[in-house]
């Protein structure tokens, strides 16, 4: 879990000081973790304390190591696996952009902790209950389907763009056919779900690139990562 690194950290650190000098000597705090949230264009700090709703967390680190015993500033980006699997949406690839272009401009660090499922794939919650199937065949499901459809009310209270449609009449029921679904202004469809996530990650994958150029950067796998998550591990 995400949250749990800046508490591992402390413990790597402790054990470093331990190999170096006597315990009395270790500095009383080891680590300093500010917790930076995207604001709008800008990185904020606000401790969210695993309430965030974005599934990419970046904090601030000041780590006092043996060598460094001033301290050293380093930024870290982590994917949270509770929220959405760890998929990359719009929202978390705008986090870890302004992350990692703000490690470059402060010449700091830059290490991504990446356990997620790649670029977010999702659907349209809110129009699942609703989506009607006319059968070929009720008799006989095997047959297939002519097409899916929304019945006349539900269509009503769908906001606009959430689907594109066209209407036929069926022994007297208005039904609108399904030609496309959009998924606009509809909560579950916040962050993005399709081909949007996939631009997202030609925009992360391009400061990954220039990161590497840049500062040093490391990636640290500690469960599975797919798709643009292991590209950016390569990458950086």
């Amino acid at each position: 879990y995400i949250y749990d690194f800046p508490a591992l950290f402390r413990i790597s650190l402790m054990k470093l000081w331990l190999k170096s000098v006597d315990a009395e000597q270790i500095p009383s705090q080891l680590i300093t973790a500010k917790e930076l949230v995207l604001d709008g264009d800008e990185l904020v700090e606000r401790e969210q304390s695993g309430k965030n709703a974005i599934g990419m967390v970046v904090w601030l680190l000041s780590l006092k190591t043996p060598e460094y015993p001033g301290g050293r500033d380093v930024i870290v980006i982590g994917n949270d696996v509770t929220i959405k699997a760890g998929s990359f949406g719009t929202a978390e690839d705008d986090v870890f952009h302004k992350a990692s272009a703000y490690a470059r401009a402060k010449g700091l660090p830059r290490v991504y902790i990446a356990c997620n499922s790649g670029a977010r794939l999702g659907t349209v919650e809110e129009l699942k209950p609703l989506v009607q199937i006319a059968w070929t065949d009720a008799n006989d499901l095997m047959k297939g389907f002519e097409y899916l459809y929304l019945k006349d009310a539900d269509m009503a209270k769908l906001p606009p763009d959430t689907v594109r449609s066209h209407t036929v009449t069926v022994n007297g029921e208005t039904r609108h056919v399904l030609d496309a679904i959009l998924g606009l202004n509809l909560p579950s469809t916040k962050g993005g779900i399709g081909v949007e996530n996939l631009q997202g990650s030609g925009l992360i994958a391009g400061e990954t690139s220039r990161a590497y150029d840049e500062t040093f950067t490391l990636s640290y796998v500690t469960g599975r990562s797919v798709g643009i998550g292991a590209y950016l591990n390569r990458l950086g």
